[in-house]
């Protein structure tokens, strides 16, 4: 993993995405060759043990991914061998290039998204099926919030899946459960991109749901709303239906909380995304155009 440290020497307006896409070929090869695993370190930021966290998450990740095996250190070579030609070195560095070149067309992206919603909504069948493997318990309620990433379409993609509020009140939630929603969102530090809103499309949406919704919308600011995805879980039980036409029939309830959220909206064949991975893909365009309609930076 790449660790830049002095990230608050950058300029205001510079994350570390574009300071990698800036930095040249050379820098892009090596976050490339890491597996494009990196972290920066901000020495002004009020909250260092929330960095840290975060670092040692994804050092965890790292090693969940190489199913836990430490690596053996080896003595390096000092020199090259008869059989290592000059010839061989450029080809193996023109190979280098081309593969450099075609994984940074677009700039490598970190997202980061929050899976919120009521009890049931089926948050952590759609984080598996955003990352693409089974690492969120599904089946039984969400007690505490989850936090996992990997790479997904050339972005690494870090998802937190949190405990489901209720149905018809924010009052009626427990309030060690909202306690767990927000701390959900430190988790993603320095805060989420998107939250993702998860919403069954077999689900009746009435006036008090919808405004239940809001008020636990609003327990991440007045501003939320710009930041939210409605996410239509269950897309198989549209049956040929169009989100579009869903959305109109549904009594002009799901239309207000579209309007609510800025019309920003996905739908996930649960039966299809399995295999198809486009749904997944689209899913993430979505809340990359979502973010720099938001100036490219999170929230809270």
């Amino acid at each position: 993993m790449v660790l830049f440290t002095c990230a608050d020497q950058l300029p205001q307006d510079m994350g570390v995405e574009k300071c990698i896409v800036d930095g040249g070929a050379a820098l892009q090869r090596l976050v490339e060759r890491c597996g494009c695993r990196y972290h920066a370190l901000d020495n002004t930021c009020s909250d260092k043990s929330a960095q840290v966290a975060e670092l040692l998450q994804k050092v965890e990740e790292m090693v969940q991914e190489n199913q836990g095996w430490f690596f053996e250190m080896v003595r390096p070579s000092l020199g090259f061998g008869d059989e290592d030609t000059e010839n061989e070195r450029e080809e193996d560095r023109g190979t280098e290039v081309e593969r450099t070149a075609a994984m940074f067309r677009s700039p490598p992206r970190e997202l980061r998204v929050l899976l919120v919603g009521w009890r049931g909504a089926g948050k952590s069948s759609a984080g598996n099926l955003l990352l693409g493997c089974r690492v969120f318990e599904s089946g039984r309620p969400t007690e505490v919030s989850v936090r996992h990433q990997a790479l997904v379409a050339g972005r690494r993609l870090t998802v937190v899946d949190t405990p489901g509020w209720d149905w018809f009140s924010v009052q009626r939630t427990p309030s060690n459960i909202r306690k767990e929603i927000k701390l959900g969102a430190g988790l993603l530090h320095p805060g989420p991109h998107a939250l993702l809103l998860v919403i069954p499309v077999v689900s009746t949406l009435t006036p008090k749901k919808r405004q239940a919704i809001k008020s636990h919308l609003e327990m991440f600011g007045e501003e939320a709303c710009q930041h939210t995805l409605v996410l239509f879980s269950c897309g198989d039980w549209l049956y040929g239906t169009s989100i579009e036409d869903h959305i109109q029939r549904d009594g002009g309830e799901l239309l207000k909380l579209m309007q609510h959220c800025w019309n920003c909206y996905h739908v996930l064949d649960c039966t299809k995304a399995s295999k198809d991975r486009s749904q997944v893909t689209e899913l993430l365009r979505k809340i990359e155009e979502m973010v720099a309609e938001n100036g490219e930076k999170p929230f809270l």
